[in-house]
């Protein structure tokens, strides 16, 4: 497989959209790539409106197998969003699976032990809207970070949803070939205060990190488009996440529009939403087997009333007057490896370098601001400064920063800055720089002595 800015060089299917106003937006787009086991890739294209998917051997990148459709695993449009992500043999995917991006979905496919199975299709209770931003494994679920519109405030708000990876649908009458363990619930990250500030704009998610000892996730968060420009970066305890799935079921009531929670007496056992041969549903052999009045429960009712709070009660980051779009952490900064930082990309084609100190969430420091893009030598289209992906390479020392015309790499240190000034070396606190006589401010390395 040939690439070009994106663009795989297979043939093309002749461009069918309506509203393709540019040859650009014909080409055939990669939106999934990801390893489908030790050896081999897993890519899909948008291949002019009409997705398909092709295996490749990782190391010298010959097709293997047939060709396969990409409905429901890649997008049609280049502008959709889209995740994906191989477990336990079988694809999950998360993006829409009709060309009028009508139909959101999460999917999961090409598994030969685990049947496919997809969400309720044209549900706005299950997903309305969805841009979905991060999925990852973890225990016995897949879990699914999005933004949506949510169907109970009708703005858009942060969500996680997940499913048991041992689902295998619901019974011929109720969820048969449907998620019967799908649910989501809101991801809050707010400025406390006598007015409360809500970022509810989703725009990335870490993969689960050791945060203060325990498992999370960091998420970037902005505010809504018609509001005041801001960002945020709160982290989620994973036990708090999972203990979200286990609250009270929200379902509307009433002619004002309101979601409050179900009385728990209403609630079927076993309970909706978990997973055959665990926990409250350990009788229960397959997720088949599950009385139809919890199905039909399961059904009605993916959202769960409340939210999961963020770690320390607040943010660990907060910008006003920018709106960030791309996060990365390195949780093994420093020479003891004790230290997390942040980098964060912006639409302006900034990338902050932040300190998030080990003694309290809210302990930070803005280490600098590089001002990345420049428009001579990385051409792009309108908004192209706009940060589209940040990825650490730890063993380089180095960031990759995306833009839509060119890739930027940025070493994690920059310490020739301070010069042989060792009061400004270590002022800065960066823990990517030492102060080592008579050499002067230098980048930290394991043969340093």
């Amino acid at each position: 497989m040939g690439a070009e800015g994106g663009r795989a060089r297979w043939p093309l299917a002749p461009c069918p959209h309506p509203r393709a106003t540019a040859q650009d937006e014909c080409h055939n787009y990669i939106r999934v790539l990801v390893p489908r086991d030790a050896r081999t890739l897993f890519a899909c294209g948008t291949n002019a409106f009409n997705p398909v998917c092709r295996s490749y051997e990782a190391r010298s990148l010959l097709q293997e197998g047939e060709e396969v459709s990409g409905q429901a695993r890649c997008p049609f449009d280049t502008r959709q969003s889209n995740v994906a992500l191989f477990a336990d043999g079988s694809l999950y995917s998360a993006t829409v699976a009709d060309f009028q991006a009508s139909d959101a979905v999460i999917y999961r496919s090409l598994g030969a032990r685990s049947p496919p199975l997809r969400t309720l299709k044209y549900s706005s209770r299950w997903l309305q809207e969805p841009h979905f931003v991060q999925a990852l494994p973890y225990g016995p679920y897949i879990y699914f970070f999005f933004r949506e519109i949510a169907v109970e405030l009708g703005v858009a708000v942060a969500r996680v949803a997940r499913v048991c990876r041992n689902d295998r649908g619901g019974s011929p009458r109720v969820l048969e070939r449907r998620w019967t363990s799908f649910l989501k619930a809101r991801l809050q990250c707010t400025v406390p205060g006598d007015a409360v500030f809500y970022f509810d704009v989703l725009e990335a998610v870490t993969l689960p990190h050791a945060l203060h000892g325990r498992p999370a996730v960091l998420a970037l968060f902005g505010t809504q488009p018609n509001s005041i420009p801001g960002s945020a970066v709160c982290a989620f305890y994973l036990a708090d996440v999972e203990r979200a799935f286990e609250g009270h079921f929200a379902e509307p009531r009433g002619a004002a529009g309101a979601w409050p929670p179900v009385p728990e007496e209403r609630v079927p056992r076993p309970r909706p939403g978990c997973c055959a041969g665990m926990g409250p549903a350990t009788a229960i052999v397959t997720s088949g087997d599950f009385p139809d009045e919890t199905l039909a429960f399961a059904k009605e009712h993916p959202l769960l009333h409340g939210a999961v709070a963020p770690a320390g009660g607040r943010p660990l980051f907060t910008r006003t007057g920018t709106r960030l779009t791309q996060l990365a952490v390195d949780v093994g900064a420093g020479p003891r490896g004790n230290h997390t930082v942040l980098f964060l990309g912006a639409e302006d084609g900034r990338v902050l370098k932040v300190l998030a100190a080990a003694r309290s969430p809210g302990d930070v420091l803005l280490l600098e601001e590089i001002s990345l893009y420049e428009p001579r030598w990385c051409r792009g289209p309108r908004g192209a400064s706009r940060v589209l992906g940040l990825e650490l390479h730890p063993p380089g020392q180095e960031l990759f920063v995306a833009f839509a015309g060119c890739l930027v790499r940025l070493p994690l240190s920059r310490c020739a800055q301070h010069g042989a000034c060792r009061r400004s070396c270590l002022a800065a606190r960066d823990p990517y720089c030492v102060w080592l006589p008579p050499g002067g401010c230098v980048p930290f390395s394991e043969d340093l002595p």
